[in-house]
């Protein structure tokens, strides 16, 4: 098809988008809604009988269910204040329920449950109980576990009982994930625990972009000794790098800042200690991923901005990714030419939250005044063109997530 074609085509196809008002709608919010499904809920519940049974591990299915998507979405220190509904309430927020892997007996009944909640009906009961929460998932985040003993420093060493400790968390289904590196051949040519320690810029972005995560954090725990009465402990500290918790953490440690100490009692007590201390530090780093992307109900906000274009299916690309955000609420066509579209959203919170939002999307909303220009992926840049990314290698398999 000739160049004039195929403009006289994507003018039609954008007249006919305009004409209809091509819009985003909240309901579009698929990622959002995924947030309120939980799957692989397992019940083993006994009674006087099979139908007594089941009923009882339904309910405390879904009980359970609904704690993993409040523990999912809302801050720690606001789960206090949570308004806990009784069986029936539960059962009123269940969108959906799917039962695989059935077994019963006389009196006990075993299954697997998917989970689908109303996500307005859950939010709702949230806002009533002013409890803040997040639904913005997040790129993964890689964590680099160096243990330092003395002048010693480790980290893909097998004897590093901090990597042991982080290995040994649960995987999570929380809204970011937190990838603690196999340690194969590959990572520990990309960089070793000096490195890390260093910040050493390019190694840190090979890891990095081996595991496609958005943000980077070196966590070190250093056993340290007090000089008087010999007792030992570890100090925690982080050297965090990327700008996705930026917003959550006010005043940040500096780098290396001791951040907790745990005691030892005894020298044995060393791997409890680690253990516990992992799961501190991952819980904190979820919670401070929640801080920094808390939806907004004070009021909406719109923008107006650029989509360069080079083709309708740019447009489209667009209108899934925006879909996927919850806190776009809406997104209207102003104008539409084969090769920009003005666009107006309709979103909570604030500008920089929005960025935030949308660079875990691999899209940018960037400053052009008195405009904005939003780019995606993969599509059309503004001009001047942008210096294009390496396509990162191959994702190794079986990485360690909490």
């Amino acid at each position: 098809m000739a160049a004039d074609g195929r403009r006289a085509l994507v003018s039609a196809i954008a007249a006919g988008l305009f004409a209809l008002g091509f819009f985003v709608p909240a309901p579009a919010r698929a990622q959002g809604d995924d947030v309120f499904t939980v799957r692989a809920v397992r019940v083993d519940a006994t009674a006087e009988n099979a139908a007594a049974a089941r009923a009882k591990a339904l309910i405390d299915g879904q009980r359970r269910a609904l704690t993993r998507v409040f523990e999912r979405v809302a801050l720690a220190e606001d789960m206090k204040r949570l308004s806990r509904p009784n069986d029936r309430g539960v059962e009123s927020l269940v969108q959906a329920l799917e039962v695989d892997r059935e077994r019963t007996s006389k009196v006990r009944y075993l299954a697997e449950l998917t989970v689908r909640f109303k996500p307005d009906a859950v939010r709702d009961l949230m806002r009533q109980s002013k409890v803040r929460f997040a639904e913005t998932r997040g790129k993964p985040v890689v964590l680099l576990p160096v243990y330092q003993e003395g002048p010693t420093a480790m980290l893909w060493d097998d004897a590093n009982p901090w990597r042991k400790a982080w290995n040994a968390i649960p995987t999570g289904d929380g809204l970011i994930s937190v990838i603690v590196p196999i340690g194969d051949l590959t990572d520990a040519e990309a960089i070793d625990a000096q490195a890390a320690l260093d910040s050493d810029t390019q190694k840190l972005g090979a890891i990095a972009a081996r595991y496609r995560a958005g943000e980077l954090i070196v966590a070190i725990a250093k056993l340290v000794e007090d000089p008087e009465t010999k007792a030992q402990s570890v100090e925690i500290s982080t050297i965090r790098h990327g700008s996705a918790f930026e917003a959550a953490i006010p005043a940040p440690p500096a780098p290396g800042q001791v951040e907790a100490t745990v005691p030892l009692d005894t020298p044995a007590a060393i791997e409890k200690r680690l253990a516990a201390a992992a799961g501190d530090l991952a819980r904190r780093i979820e919670n401070d991923w929640k801080q920094a992307n808390l939806m907004s109900f004070d009021g909406q906000q719109q923008i107006v901005l650029s989509l360069p274009l080079q083709g309708i299916g740019d447009l489209v690309e667009a209108r899934r990714r925006l879909g996927e955000l919850p806190s776009v609420l809406r997104v209207d066509i102003t104008a539409l030419t084969p090769r920009v579209a003005r666009l107006m959203l309709t979103f909570t919170g604030d500008t920089p939250q929005l960025q935030a939002a949308l660079a875990e999307k691999s899209m940018a909303l960037i400053p052009q005044p008195p405009d904005w220009v939003l780019t995606v992926a993969g599509g059309e840049a503004p001009a001047p063109a942008e210096a294009q990314k390496p396509a990162p290698p191959p994702k190794p398999d079986r990485p360690r997530t909490q």
